[in-house]
C-alpha cells in the first residue's frame, strides 16, 4: 500500500504543474498583451508561445512516457480552443500562434518522453518487443 502512494506522489506533482501552468495561460491568453521585437527572424511573441506551450509540455510524459500523443493532442487542442475564442477579450486569433503552441507542445514533449524513457526505463511504453 506504501509503495502504491510512494508511486502517486510525482504523478500528482506533475498534474499540479501542468493545471498551475494551464490556468496562468490561460490567463495570460485572454490579457491585452502587446510584445514587440523580434530573435532574428522569430518574433518574440512567438518566441513566447514556443516556450510556455514547451513547458506546459513536460511535467507528464516524463513519468508517463506512454501518454505523449495524448498530452501533445490535448495541449494542441487547448491552444486551438484559446486562438479562437481570444476575440472574445479584444484579441486577435493568429495561425502563427498556433503554429509556435504546436511545435512548443511537439518539442517539449518529445525530450520528456526521451527524457521519461531514459530515466525510469522503457517499461512503460505500449511498444511491445518480440524474440527474434
Amino acid at each position: 500500500m506504501f509503495k502504491e502512494k510512494q508511486k502517486l506522489i510525482p504523478i500528482v506533482i506533475s498534474s499540479t504543474v501542468m493545471i498551475i501552468l494551464f490556468v496562468i495561460i490561460t490567463v495570460l491568453s485572454f490579457m491585452p498583451i502587446q510584445l514587440s521585437g523580434s530573435f532574428g527572424p522569430i518574433s518574440v511573441d512567438k518566441a513566447y508561445h514556443f516556450v510556455v506551450y514547451f513547458c506546459l509540455a513536460l511535467p507528464l510524459p516524463i513519468l508517463r512516457p506512454r501518454l505523449t500523443i495524448w498530452v501533445v493532442l490535448g495541449i494542441m487542442t487547448y491552444g486551438g480552443l484559446i486562438e479562437l475564442v481570444q476575440y472574445l477579450f479584444g484579441r486577435e486569433p493568429s495561425w502563427g500562434d498556433f503554429i509556435a503552441n504546436a511545435i512548443g507542445a511537439i518539442v517539449g514533449a518529445m525530450i520528456a518522453n526521451f527524457l521519461g524513457l531514459r530515466l525510469f526505463g522503457s517499461n512503460k511504453v505500449l511498444i511491445k518487443r518480440t524474440k527474434s
